[in-house]
């Protein structure tokens, strides 16, 4: 009975770590093939922060407050249920960690630093000096200006600019007759009651619009992937959990750089040709470049 009743309550604490919050927030990071240091950078974190999040060591985190924004911001990178995650964090009974933060020197700008610096009198009140200064020399300058310009009568030469009559409104007769690039015949406007019809779009446009529509990359997620693609510049173009049953579109100057997490849940088509992912896949991540 007392094995039994030890097997048990092995198994109950395996079900609790199973479902805890750090757990989850690993398993769903794993899934989607990212490193604790991609995480920290998307969230602006230290690596040590967010395996203290997912070991939930609360000790090393500053506080309650900032603990559960931390979870919340983990959540929505990675396209969980903030909610769910935030009522599965242990009480304050449990962890005390969680009711006062932990002060120790700072390494990264989302940790709350150990003191806070307090402004002096004279640097709080430099600013509003300075804008009002700046406000009156433009009054001043304004006012000094419009003295000058309210003096005397208009100049001969702005006079002498100024239209006379207003130009007249061309005749009907005068119109000229527009070619209709369709159908091939001249239309007369004076026919129409003086009025111009407006020409039809050319037919190529329309081709040349789908055209422009196709994408010479496009990218196909059956799974969440953690996606990165630079173009030739270098500029980064996509750089975000894409989520499953998505398609990706990236436009841009080839060659292009691609990382794919998760890399057996995508698949990827380059000038409409389908390009296989094997020979670029480790660890279930893929880095390849596509001119």
């Amino acid at each position: 009975m007392a094995t039994e009743a030890r097997s048990h309550g092995a198994t109950e604490v395996a079900a609790q770590m199973t479902s805890s919050t750090g757990a989850m927030l690993r398993s769903a990071r794993e899934a989607a093939g990212l490193s604790l240091e991609q995480v920290a950078q998307q969230l602006k974190l230290a690596p040590r922060q967010v395996k203290a999040l997912e070991d939930e060591s609360f000790a090393d985190l500053p506080g309650r407050t900032f603990s559960r924004g931390f979870v919340r911001n983990y959540a929505r990178l990675l396209n969980l249920d903030a909610q769910d995650l935030l009522a599965h964090l242990p009480d304050v009974a449990h962890a005390p960690a969680l009711d006062s933060p932990a002060l120790h020197a700072t390494g990264s700008m989302a940790e709350l630093p150990s003191a806070a610096t307090s402004r002096t009198s004279a640097g709080r009140w430099l600013i509003p000096f300075a804008l009002a200064a700046c406000i009156v020399a433009a009054a001043a300058y304004e006012f000094y200006r419009g003295g000058l310009g309210s003096s005397g009568e208009t100049p001969r030469a702005q006079r002498d600019a100024l239209p006379q009559t207003a130009p007249s409104a061309p005749s009907a007769q005068s119109v000229m007759t527009l070619p209709n690039p369709l159908a091939g015949e001249k239309t007369d406007a004076s026919a129409a009651g003086g009025a111009i019809a407006a020409p039809d779009a050319p037919a190529g446009s329309v081709a040349g619009a789908s055209a422009a529509s196709d994408a010479p990359l496009v990218l196909s997620f059956e799974g969440p992937s953690w996606t990165e693609v630079r173009d030739a510049s270098g500029q980064l173009i996509v750089s975000r959990l894409i989520a499953a049953h998505s398609v990706e579109s990236v436009r841009g100057a080839a060659p292009f750089d691609v990382f794919l997490g998760n890399a057996r849940a995508v698949t990827v088509s380059y000038l409409g040709k389908p390009v296989d992912l094997a020979p670029y896949t480790r660890q279930n991540t893929a880095r390849l470049t596509l001119k």
